[in-house]
């Protein structure tokens, strides 16, 4: 008489691997930082909105022709989050704050992701959970599933952390209210798009820390172009659908991507 075992259902995997990978995830110092990090940008960019950053006038030819850095003044909070001409990127490559709008936590997630991922492979335990009972396609759901949490917890930080700047700092807070309901929600379905590149990425490089987050920002900051000129505070009801169609296409067609390195690929 022979005893026969069935493999767990597909629905039943990924449960619980996405309830594990939370688990840990909840536990991570590293995703409370980031958010931490996610708050403070504002605020910092907002407090310093002005400034002049350039150093000391000299005689000098070199100083003279050195180009000079300086704070955008910003007369309403929300511009933190985008302008309504789509992007919140000045004209100037040195400004600052074109770089330190929410459209940085792309970026983050992605360093978030490598950080985790790294740790799975250093650790031994992508080797221990898929011999136990997950497949490889339940470590990409679940992983794509909390690097987009991630994305977009650090969306609702970084907006209170706006919030309370702009408040601190007496900005003006008018807006279109649904047009930045639906420029936040657009942002938080495109994270499909970057968390998913952003896990091929880690998954290629396993436990190569250094490699994968400095692929993760080269990539982040080619990308950054298209990410701040997607939605905007002018958003509409379209522009959600748009972000989310654009978000599970490319969760699903990165997804395949980091799935094929997984299989291909040895998991020492």
């Amino acid at each position: 008489m022979t005893n026969t075992f069935e493999s767990p259902a597909f629905g039943n995997r990924v449960r619980s691997m996405l309830k594990l990978d939370f688990y840990r995830l909840l536990h991570t110092p590293a995703f409370y930082i980031f958010l931490v990090i996610a708050a403070i940008i504002p605020a910092m960019v907002l407090s310093l909105a002005g400034a002049d950053m350039s150093p000391p006038q000299s005689n000098s030819q070199y100083s003279a022709n050195t180009p000079q850095m300086s704070m955008p003044e910003f007369d309403n909070a929300w511009q933190m989050i985008e302008s309504t001409g789509g992007s919140a990127i000045a004209d100037d490559p040195l400004d600052f704050a074109g770089f330190a709008n929410i459209n940085m936590l792309f970026i983050f997630a992605g360093l978030l992701m490598s950080i985790f991922v790294a740790h799975d492979y250093s650790s031994g335990f992508v080797k221990n959970i898929f011999t136990v009972h997950s497949k490889r396609i339940d470590y990409v759901i679940a992983k794509s599933a909390i690097g987009m949490f991630s994305g977009a917890s650090m969306i609702v930080t970084y907006v209170l952390g706006t919030v309370i700047a702009g408040l601190l700092s007496g900005k003006a807070f008018d807006v279109n209210v649904s047009g930045l309901i639906f420029c936040l929600i657009s942002k938080a379905f495109l994270m499909g798009i970057f968390c998913s590149l952003f896990l091929g990425v880690a998954v290629f490089f396993r436990n190569k820390l250094w490699l994968t987050i400095a692929f993760t920002f080269l990539l982040g900051m080619m990308l950054y172009p298209a990410a701040t000129n997607i939605a905007d505070l002018n958003s509409t009801v379209v522009t959600m659908l748009l972000a989310l169609i654009a978000g599970a296409v490319g969760a699903i067609g990165f997804g395949a991507v980091s799935l094929r390195f997984l299989k291909k690929r040895d998991l020492a």
